[in-house]
């Protein structure tokens, strides 16, 4: 499914995809209650009834929102449901790793 124009927990509005990676998409969108601009890491449907990756997707948004560093991007929210997982980042603008 693709999400841009759905709002996520009544909070996060998706504008548009911005990366595409094996296990998550990344779009960018709106804080809504923060009023900033925000990107949101969000697993692929087809893995959410995977156990594993799953796990895997839930342990690495863990380890990287205690992370608090200058060169990494700030996580602001982890949600979990049976439906959607997603992370809720900074939105740095600029190219991307692939294309430097």
């Amino acid at each position: 499914m693709k999400y841009e124009g759905h709002r996520l927990d009544g909070r996060y509005q998706i504008d548009k995809l911005i990366g595409e990676g094996g296990m998550a998409d990344v779009y960018r969108g709106t804080d809504l209650a923060e009023n900033r601009v925000v990107a949101i890491k969000i697993l692929k449907d087809e893995y959410v009834g995977n156990a594993e990756l799953v796990r895997r997707f839930n342990n690495d948004s863990r380890a990287i929102s205690v992370l608090n560093h200058p060169n990494i991007v700030k996580v602001f929210d982890v949600s979990v449901n049976d439906k959607v997982h997603y992370i809720v980042m900074e939105c740095i603008e600029g190219i991307t790793l692939k294309e430097y």
